[in-house]
């Protein structure tokens, strides 16, 4: 039978029948941004100026740029007082941040670490972390961890995870992880560590891109359980068959993003998403920042559109036949009013 966007939303939420209503989104302000990892290659000077350029007002800094620690606890207080400067001359707002990448959390430096991590982000108003847990392969795509290694390893990663998520209470941050193979590698994997650690500082960032990319999953049929869970969102599309490195500027690849946000405003969803990527098959640190900086453009003039579109009132619906979902009709690749973006001094998007 012909599987809709509607009919998908409708038995996600056990409303099939002659018709159902799509759900409201919830009210106030939700913050659209971009990362600085499409400009990792360039100086974070370079990174602020094309984001800002773009028409974005809040920023994900990345660790690195150009080579150069940019933002991490080791930064002494003239370098911090300097970043709070530039972030503030650029007119952006930091609003989330990686954390735990470069150590493992497991290990007692990784986790003295991922605590200062959070400290950071805290001292610059950022209250919404992303995290992933530990990687399931020896070679990905085809080739995974043993079994009891992996138990161990995860094991190891719950207990460092649950001091973290202690810390972050402490300090009003919200630890989001998301899809990145092994335990938050579906909707249904990432409910289960929701479930295991129940903290309201311990989230889900969501990345349907992730899922396509790592488990060739597309849509993941249990998001809407997921959903309530859906702190963040970090926005990739993806373009191919499983493990088919290719992430075009979102809008013009396989994911389909405004499914995904309707689903998550059905839970509840109202906060900050993040564009992350938009090399496509490109090498990322070596691309020319002007392209960079088309493409950032592009995918917020996407974004802004679907996101609006999605969070439209709630209303009667038929589930159309005729309608295909997007993602089924792709051909595989290899394997291998306000407006709902928040604006800081209006509510209308920049």
């Amino acid at each position: 039978m012909d599987f809709t966007r509607r009919r998908f939303v409708a038995s996600s939420a056990g409303l099939t029948g002659a018709g159902f209503v799509l759900p409201a989104a919830p009210a106030g302000a939700l913050h659209l941004g971009c990362q600085t990892l499409p400009y990792r290659g360039q100086p974070l000077a370079r990174a602020l100026e094309g984001i800002r350029k773009a028409g974005y007002e809040f920023v994900m800094p990345f660790h690195t740029h150009a080579g150069q620690a940019v933002f991490t606890p080791a930064l002494a207080g003239e370098a911090r007082a300097s970043l709070r400067r530039q972030f503030r001359d650029a007119g952006l707002e930091p609003f989330m941040s990686f954390v735990g990448l470069t150590k493992d959390p497991a290990t007692p430096e990784g986790l003295d670490l991922y605590r200062g991590e959070l400290d950071l982000c805290r001292e610059f108003g950022i209250r919404t972390v992303v995290g992933i847990g530990p990687w399931y392969y020896t070679r990905f795509p085809n080739v995974p961890k043993r079994a009891r290694d992996w138990d161990q390893e995860c094991a190891l990663y719950y207990r460092a995870l649950e001091q973290a998520v202690r810390h972050a209470e402490s300090l009003g941050v919200t630890i989001t992880l998301k899809p990145h193979t092994g335990i938050t590698a579906t909707a249904k994997a990432c409910l289960e560590v929701v479930k295991r650690i129940v903290s309201e500082r311990l989230k889900i960032c969501w990345d349907a891109g992730n899922v396509f990319f790592y488990e060739g999953i597309h849509p993941d049929p249990d998001l809407p359980d997921l959903a309530p869970h859906v702190k963040a969102v970090c926005i990739k599309d993806h373009l191919g068959g499983r493990a088919e490195a290719n992430f075009p500027t979102p809008g013009t690849g396989q994911v389909d993003h405004e499914l995904m946000f309707r689903i998550l405003f059905g839970g509840g969803f109202n906060g900050p998403v993040a564009v992350e990527r938009v090399d496509g098959r490109e090498d990322a640190a070596k691309m020319d920042p002007l392209v960079i900086d088309q493409r950032i453009a592009a995918a917020r003039r996407f974004l802004v559109r679907v996101i609006e579109n999605s969070k439209s009132e709630p209303r009667a619906a038929t589930p159309d036949p005729h309608l295909a979902n997007r993602a089924a009709t792709r051909a595989p690749g290899q394997c291998g009013g306000a407006s709902p973006l928040g604006s800081r001094s209006r509510p209308c998007p920049p």
